[in-house]
């Protein structure tokens, strides 16, 4: 079936093609279009967009049955199997399908996924993003090209991403590859504590004078006296400089207020060393544990059981409410580094990828668009089964009695931040009523919370794959031991690692970076 319907798919797409470049306008996106309605009169098995932008019914018996292998981010809670056996029993007569749903935890994500790549695994779904694997995957080219699949079998989906102007940021060498999420909020960063544990300490915080990392620098050794027996701190980490962390596996930035947008590694600003010293101090002083990258503790639980008492968040970290098990307890909080520019969150915060692999992109497809325009759809795959992983109360996705998110058996699996759609997410335990709006209002708050100049863009490595991979692991390497003070002493290990990087190739990735930067902001 899947050869069938690509080859009607491709036939159409080549018309349409034609007939846009015959006098319609928009270019691609128009043959895009009218490729994805003609291939959609041909064959039933992709759905139609009807008006009012719902999925028209699919006839199942058109559908031979499938498995859709999913792969998702964490730990795979004790429902997830239930839930998703009855997701397929729901969509049975439009998909026809069942799906085999798996999680890596989070540690290990990134990695393994890579070893599924490169070892040719086969599945249809996974959760990726900027700060887990997704430029490394794309190097792979480990992710399927759906510049015609994706208005072909997802017309819905692709229509938010074109309103919303997201269709360049989503590409790769040109080419479609990745399905980010829709959401609107900032990544400034904030730094949290026990506003309970610092007021019955007496520990007066000035959160107008609280702003740079000498200021956190103070409350963390106020916190460590006040409660010597508590984790502080899980690591350091740069804040300042109006730097944008443009790939985080390779630690590359550029600064926001550089028109030019130059991009540098992390080691090579006054910023990253200001992070490391830090943080060999407070390692030394014992603010950071020193098992910290080994314990296998849950650093969430410790969050909530009140062991683990500071947090570097954002808006929404700082914002959000949290399961605490000790009453009266709550974050205090503050931004930091107020008057440096800041970017929103990008479209590659959160996203899934069709695997190059997969065996059925269509029908992922169109699952992926039936939970763009189906409520109880929706409801099942971010909160489950109703009366048995959730219960509503009133509008909201409430635990039932007896469970909270430490013994939730389903609700906030991870991951799923790339299928939450705004106009269907519940206010929950963690997100109360207008959260989302509140971090949208947020975002558009202050002219320091800037949208990337480079928003949309897309690097390909092939130039420079050889050296991608080294510097990833190199830099990888040193920074997990830098941002918690174990590589000894920092000036020392910058210099190692901009030392192992140099003989690495990392300038030829920098240039080969400037290069296609240069090139996509002269076409804007």
């Amino acid at each position: 079936m899947k050869k069938k319907l690509i080859s009607t798919l491709l036939c159409f797409t080549m018309t349409a093609a034609l007939l846009a470049g015959c006098g319609g306008k928009d270019g691609d996106n128009a043959g895009a279009s009218d490729a994805s309605a003609d291939s959609q009169q041909e064959t039933e098995q992709a759905p139609a967009q009807e008006d009012g932008g719902e999925t028209a019914d699919v006839d199942a018996a058109d559908l031979e049955p499938v498995t859709l292998h999913f792969i998702l981010f964490g730990d795979k809670k004790s429902a997830v199997d239930e839930v998703w056996a009855a997701i397929a029993d729901y969509t049975r007569d439009r998909l026809n399908c069942d799906f085999d749903v798996q999680f890596i935890a989070g540690d290990d994500y990134k990695q393994k996924l890579l070893v599924k790549a490169a070892t040719g695994d086969v599945w249809d779904l996974n959760f990726d993003s900027d700060w887990t694997g997704y430029f490394q995957m794309s190097a792979q080219d480990a992710y399927m090209n759906l510049d015609d699949l994706l208005p072909a079998y997802a017309p819905n989906l692709y229509k938010v991403y074109e309103e919303k102007g997201l269709l360049d940021a989503m590409k790769n060498k040109g080419h479609i590859n990745v399905l980010p999420w829709t959401m609107t909020m900032n990544n400034r960063p904030f730094i949290q504590w026990r506003g309970d544990l610092a007021e019955a300490a007496g520990i007066k915080v000035d959160k107008d004078n609280l702003n740079t990392m000498e200021d956190v620098d103070k409350l963390l050794y106020q916190l460590k006296e006040a409660y010597p027996d508590k984790y502080i701190i899980e690591c350091s980490q740069p804040n300042g400089g109006d730097w944008f962390t443009l790939d985080d596996g390779m630690g590359l930035v550029f600064n926001l207020s550089d028109p030019e947008c130059k991009v540098v590694a992390k080691e090579q600003t006054d910023e990253y060393l200001e992070m490391a010293e830090y943080a060999e101090k407070w390692q030394k002083d014992g603010l950071i544990w020193k098992d910290v990258l080994t314990d296998k503790l849950d650093h969430n639980s410790l969050i909530n059981e009140g062991k683990l008492i500071t947090k570097w968040g954002t808006h929404e970290f700082a914002t959000q409410n949290r399961a605490w098990v000790e009453d009266g307890a709550y974050w205090d909080y503050t931004e930091i580094y107020a008057d440096s520019l800041f970017a929103n969150r990008t479209p590659l915060a959160n996203a899934l990828c069709i695997s190059a692999t997969s065996e059925n992109p269509e029908r992922t497809l169109m699952f992926l668009d039936l939970l763009e325009t189906d409520q109880t759809l929706y409801d099942m795959v971010q909160y489950g089964i109703e009366g048995k992983t959730y219960v509503l109360d009133g509008e909201a996705a409430a635990y039932p009695d007896g469970m909270d998110g430490a013994s939730s058996n389903y609700q906030e699996w991870g991951g799923q931040w790339a299928m939450w759609k705004p106009q269907f997410m519940r206010p929950n335990a963690s997100y109360g009523p207008g959260f989302w709006e509140e971090e949208a209002r947020y975002a558009a708050s202050s002219d320091k919370n800037v949208v990337s100049p480079l928003e949309g863009f897309s690097f390909n490595a092939d130039a420079v794959a050889t050296e991608v991979a080294q510097r990833n692991q190199i830099y990888g390497d040193a920074n997990k031991l830098l941002a918690v003070g174990l590589a000894g002493d920092a000036k020392t290990a910058i210099e190692q690692l901009k030392s192992d990087s140099e003989a690495a190739g990392l300038q030829k990735i920098l240039d080969e970076y400037q290069r296609q930067i240069d090139e996509f902001l002269a076409s804007k």
